[in-house]
């Protein structure tokens, strides 16, 4: 057995402070493991060296956030210029990526030297769409070479899929980790099903002394609010329920949606126009808190819903979900990809409602080029006038939701799935 007093982990990610999915995760992580390893973090758009300390759980945990050194003149920057100076300089015992496969394509040619194993991991991508029996001979060979030619860092690739059939040319990388860990069983099952991998899941986790329900404001008490916690992009979809909203919310005046989100990010839309100038319900919208707002402040967020919204083309897993959860908040969600799990629409506990998708559409090749989904904002809306109709299933699936988040992702219980993992992985000869 490996002593961990000494062994130094090095995660790859957003910034901690960041207001993303990707950040909250390694900064979970990082928690996680800061109290057995000696945890160091790549956040993305750092731009300092600093002490963070990740104060979750009522147990302030210390790890070292090490600036990003962008590579010139590029727009997007994965730490293709940092990962490697910070490997040699380091020596991690272990490297857990948390990002998009596309984000972690360059990690294989830092941790291997070996001509060979680079020429295997690069074989054309054409070869393996016409031949997709080729997947289980590549990977067996690449097995072999990595174990006669073993890098002294260890790649835990903690990867998410948001969508099917994932492009088959991402088995380079895939193959190239030491260890794969998908975010949910459906991403278990893309990587069974695609990839001929049999992989464990770890879920995303959420600290229940951060987030909880704190009640309604009283100004607030006779009103019907309706939220959503995410992103203003395309796969986020929130135009789907501003129109979902404008049918359900059509003559009631007790109802609000509150969209927590930059309503002027430059990869989503001008939401403004949208409830003001084509579906008029800009007098039934709650004006969104300034972007990156202290995780401490979001349980006043979630607290103030009535019911929390995913109206997503796709998700990893949909960290939203557990955080409105926490604070006792169904969720309602597309029936597409990890959402179903996370809220299982049904008996005998159900946790909020899944709607159907309308139709599936595909994304575009540069971005992730599977399928993606638009929730039917007809259904969606009835899912809103069941809650309004219905409060006391409105509570009990509230309930339901606060108990499956203690017992499935708490951080203290997701803490020791990540200490076991790790430790496995460094374990191995």
């Amino acid at each position: 057995m490996i002593s961990m007093a000494d062994e130094k982990v090095l995660i790859v990610s957003d910034s901690l402070e960041g207001p993303t999915g990707f950040a909250s995760n390694a900064a979970n992580i990082a928690w996680c493991l800061a109290n057995e390893f000696d945890v160091h973090v790549l956040g993305l758009q750092s731009v300092k060296d600093n002490e963070v300390v990740l104060d979750f759980s009522d147990d302030p945990r210390q790890v070292y956030q090490h600036k990003n050194y962008p590579r010139a003149r590029e727009l997007w920057d994965f730490g293709e210029r940092s990962v490697p100076l910070l490997i040699k300089e380091l020596e991690p015992d272990i490297l857990i990526t948390v990002n998009d496969i596309q984000m972690v394509s360059h990690i294989p040619r830092t941790l291997y030297k070996h001509t060979m194993i680079l020429d295997l991991i690069d074989m054309p991508a054409k070869r393996i769409r016409s031949e997709t029996d080729l997947f289980g001979e590549v990977r067996h060979e690449l097995i072999k070479l990595k174990e006669r030619y073993p890098p002294k860092t260890k790649w835990i690739m903690y990867a998410p899929q948001d969508g099917e059939p994932p492009i088959p040319h991402w088995y380079e990388t895939y193959y190239a980790a030491d260890e794969v860990v998908a975010m949910s069983k459906y991403g278990q099952r893309i990587f069974k099903d695609y990839f001929m991998m049999d992989v464990d899941y770890i879920y995303h986790a959420v600290d229940t002394k951060t987030f909880y329900d704190v009640g309604k404001p009283e100004h607030l008490q006779d009103k019907f609010i309706v939220g959503d916690v995410n992103r203003n992009q395309p796969r986020k979809q929130p135009i789907r329920l501003i129109e979902a909203f404008a049918k359900f919310a059509k003559d009631k005046d007790d109802v609000l949606l509150y969209m927590q989100m930059d309503w002027n990010d430059r990869f989503g839309w001008p939401l403004i126009y949208f409830v003001r100038d084509v579906y008029k319900i800009a007098d039934k919208c709650m004006n969104p808190l300034p972007p990156g707002i202290p995780k401490a402040k979001m349980k006043e967020v979630y607290s103030a819903f009535d019911v929390n919204v995913m109206p997503t083309a796709g998700e990893g897993f949909g960290l939203p979900t557990i955080e409105a959860g926490a604070c006792s908040k169904p969720t309602i969600a597309t029936d597409y990809t990890t959402s179903k799990e996370l809220i299982i629409d049904g008996k005998p506990s159900p946790r909020g409602k899944l709607v159907p998708y309308k139709t599936l559409f595909w994304d575009k090749l540069d971005v992730a080029a599977v399928q993606r989904a638009l929730i039917d904002t007809d259904k969606l809306a009835k899912a809103l006038e069941y809650y309004y109709e219905n409060r006391d299933a409105l509570e009990k699936h509230g309930k339901n939701a606060l108990e499956w988040v203690k017992k499935n992702v708490e951080i203290r219980v997701i803490e020791k799935k990540w200490i076991r993992k790790v430790k496995e992985v460094l374990d191995r000869v």
